[in-house]
């Protein structure tokens, strides 16, 4: 990076100040008039319509449909709060992994951070940005890393990048806020004189009307209203106030880094220990020298600088977090309000308008109804008109020329177009009848779950950005802890579960020289779990709970049940779980265990049950070679009363056989009897053919056989 003066430096970030604030000054007071449609009031109307309608013989009022609808949503992230969890990059990973997913946690507690998140959820959903520091803590009576709120009307960036802050995209981001002097002189007190002397030509210049703020933005505003009502000047001695500049913004410059095989990368500083920087350049895999950006952060106050250095925290991005809500085509950020305030605007002059048709009455008169036209004759006849109990004298012969027209009829479609805008700004919000717990047109389940399921669609775009930002967050908290937690350390942790605290060490020293939990190595994945709390999700993983209770072994049923209470909504569930405690052989102690000795409990636990399944597996086994055995008995036991019964029939057979072959032969043999008579009976005839054929010379017929001879 070259080298810079200080008036150079203070130039270039004084033209930053310059671009970004006037770049911003539009969208700004757009979501400021977000902010107002939502906060209600007469801040709902703006000072024209307010005025007019004033002026219209009508009585402003305002129906803040805007607020339920923005509500629904900050309180669905109230109700379903994420989880900030580290993922082992690496197998080896996967255990310091959780001790990092705790650490996030702790850091969370320590801040109030669940609130805070809260808070830049609001922001992104009405203004449409809010931001989130992982900050540092000076007092050495907090826990040292923290995050910490910053205003969204105090922070602007550069207009040519994204509101996705990226160093390589992004040339600065500043926060810009108010604070009294010597608050700020304690922060830096090697320059107080600088201080006071800058802060006395700035009280100059404001005094002369030389205002040295560049445009009147918001936070301004706050401030002047602040000051109006504490009826105090700007410059009074008793609370001086000054608003300085804190730029981050990133320079190029050439590193050398140290590649691992597991994807960890380790700047060689300068400014690094000898050992430590062989030690990382011997374990490495590779040597690389690079250009990369590296943040630094610039404070000033007008035309003094009072600090130019290297960023403190263990990353070279932006330590501010954006929370975005939607993203225009400029990209410039909005809130919810931005597209239903139309409809609210109409909502309320629709209202006002249509109750002042039902209260107002319009009266015509002729100008010889009051005597000589007296205007204050008539301006009295006009309120007695427009009065419930009126009471009007009018001269004799004077009541043709006058005349009341009653207004009621023209507010039925006031009111109409006023429904039709509420529906609207339930359409375009996403936050439909069904999602407020209202009872809508469609009766049906089905049709009730479709219109939730819409909802859930139509919004499901600003709950993206949040887990964009949860997650851009956990990344900046887990570099500042490997950064600065190097030393032994213990952490109170709350159960997400139970509610319950217990106690882990990291960093632990052990007696072979190694460390136990030692946070400073590994490298993490942060992922985002979402935590689902609805009733209609409670109660499905409910009725899973109990039905693993009902085929679970008894030594299972207490952790099953304890679970069970711990997510319902039973009224003083805490008080019924301490009083199940004893009954279940449940102890404060057991609830404190340090995870490792937990761990070894569970892995004994499923080896027990691995030896209990391969008892009952043996058992099983054995019980059924034994039915295989009695079925094979059976099966030849049967065999052989089968193969008896095929004895017997072929018994039968062979014996019914034999008796039909002896009737066979009798039969064949008569037939041999009846061939052999027929045979000699044929040589007699022969013989006497032959005989008489000797003596006469002529053959002789043979008479026939009888009958029985044949036979």
């Amino acid at each position: 990076m070259e080298k810079t003066t200080d008036d150079e430096l203070l130039n270039r970030l004084n033209n930053w100040v310059y671009e970004a604030q006037w770049v911003a000054k539009e969208w700004r007071q757009e979501s400021w008039r977000d902010h107002e449609i939502y906060d209600g009031g007469e801040t709902a109307w703006t000072y024209e319509d307010y005025t007019a309608a004033q002026e219209a013989g009508i009585d402003p009022l305002t129906i803040n449909r805007t607020f339920p609808t923005v509500n629904m949503l900050i309180g669905s992230q109230a109700i379903n709060r994420m989880e900030i969890i580290a993922k082992g990059r690496t197998a080896k990973d996967a255990e310091i992994a959780q001790v990092m997913s705790e650490s996030l946690k702790f850091i969370s507690d320590q801040s109030a951070g669940e609130f805070i998140i809260s808070q830049a959820f609001k922001d992104a959903i009405i203004p449409g940005f809010g931001c989130i520091a992982p900050a540092l803590n000076t007092d050495p009576r907090l826990e040292q890393l923290c995050i910490k709120t910053r205003d969204w009307k105090e922070i602007w960036w550069d207009p040519y990048s994204s509101p996705w802050w990226n160093p390589y995209k992004t040339r600065y981001v500043f926060w810009q806020r108010w604070i009294d002097l010597d608050d700020f002189q304690a922060i830096f007190p090697e320059k107080k004189k600088d201080i006071e002397q800058s802060y006395q030509e700035s009280a100059g210049e404001w005094r002369q009307g030389l205002n040295t703020s560049i445009v009147q933005d918001e936070s301004y505003l706050v401030e002047e209203k602040i000051r109006s009502l504490a009826a105090s000047d700007w410059v009074d001695v008793k609370r001086k106030r000054i608003r300085p500049v804190e730029m981050w913004y990133p320079v190029n410059e050439q590193c050398l880094f140290s590649l691992f095989n597991d994807g960890r990368c380790f700047e060689i500083r300068k400014d690094m220990d000898v050992r430590e920087s062989y030690q990382i350049i011997s374990q490495g895999q590779q040597i690389l020298n690079a250009t990369v950006k590296k943040m630094r952060v610039a404070t000033f106050f007008n035309r003094l600088l009072l600090q130019d250095s290297p960023t403190p925290f263990g990353h070279d991005e932006f330590p501010l977090v954006p929370f975005l809500g939607y993203i225009d085509r400029y990209g410039f950020p909005y809130g919810v309000p931005r597209q239903i305030r139309g409809q609210s605007e109409e909502t309320n002059k629709r209202r006002s308008m249509a109750l002042a048709l039902l209260q107002k009455r319009r009266v015509i008169a002729e100008r010889s109804v009051a005597p000589e036209g007296d205007r204050d004759k008539l301006n009295d006849l006009y309120r007695e008109a427009n009065k419930l109990d009126g009471f009007m004298v009018i001269e004799d012969g004077k009541m043709r020329g006058f005349k009341i027209e009653d207004l009621a009829n023209l507010a039925a479609p006031q009111i109409e177009l006023m429904r039709q805008s509420e529906l609207e700004i339930r359409e375009i919000s996403g936050v439909n009848a069904q999602s407020l717990g209202y009872e809508g047109p469609t009766q049906s389940g089905v049709a009730k779950n479709l219109d939730l399921q819409r909802s859930a669609v139509t919004t499901a775009s600003l709950f993206d950005n949040l887990r964009r930002s949860l997650k851009a967050l956990g990344e900046q908290l887990a570099c500042n802890i490997q950064r600065y937690w190097k030393y032994e350390k213990v952490l109170r942790v709350t159960d997400r579960l139970t509610g319950a605290e217990r106690f882990m060490i990291v960093n632990q020293p052990q007696p072979d020289g190694g460390i136990k939990y030692d946070i400073t190595q590994g490298r993490f994945d942060i992922v985002i779990s979402e935590v689902e709390a609805t009733d209609t999700v409670r109660e499905k993983n409910m009725d899973l709970l109990y039905a693993a209770i009902e085929k679970s072994p008894a030594e299972a049923v207490p952790t099953l049940l304890m679970s069970a209470f711990e997510m319902s909504n039973l009224p003083n569930k805490e008080l019924l779980i301490e009083k199940l405690k004893p009954i279940f052989n449940i102890s404060p102690e057991e609830e404190q265990e340090d995870p490792e000795k937990v761990k070894q409990m569970a892995l004994q636990a499923i080896e027990v049950q691995k030896q209990r399944m391969a008892m009952q597996n043996q058992i099983t086994d054995e019980m059924m070679k034994q039915k295989l055995l009695d079925l094979r008995l059976k099966n030849m036991k049967t065999q052989a009363e089968i193969n008896k019964l095929s004895a017997e029939t072929a018994q039968i057979k062979v014996e019914t056989q034999v008796e039909k072959g002896s009737h066979n032969m009798a039969i064949d043999k008569n037939k041999v009897d009846v061939y052999e008579r027929g045979f000699n009976i044929g040589e007699r005839m022969a013989a006497n053919t032959m005989g008489v054929a000797g003596k006469g010379g002529q053959p002789q017929t043979a008479p026939a056989p009888a009958p029985e001879q044949m036979q």
